[in-house]
């Protein structure tokens, strides 16, 4: 959940200037008034675009882990009760992955 939290904080904060090339104005002295909310900062698609990207991000994670999963499972059968063909479409996770 934390590093959730910060990936989403860290692709909030890394969203380019809508301004474009504008010059920069100076920093003002006093403090704001008011935190903003994010809704108040961004834009809603800014904010659906961050949501999506999140979520990918996270079944991809999980995808990686049931790989891992299924091949620490196929390790613990006997030979005879493997399956013959492959099962997975896709390939088969790094060793170092799955010690995580």
């Amino acid at each position: 959940m934390i590093k959730l939290f910060a990936l989403l904080t860290i692709l909030l904060a890394a969203r380019p200037n809508a301004a474009g090339s504008a010059p920069l104005a100076r920093p003002s002295a006093r403090p704001s008034p008011a935190q903003l909310s994010p809704d108040a900062l961004f834009s809603r698609r800014a904010l659906r675009r961050a949501k999506l990207l999140i979520q990918m991000r996270m079944f991809q994670f999980r995808n990686e882990r049931l790989e891992c999963v299924r091949a620490a499972l196929l390790r613990q059968l006997p030979p005879d009760l493997r399956p013959q063909e492959p099962v997975t479409a896709s390939p088969s996770p790094a060793p170092d992955a799955c010690l995580r």
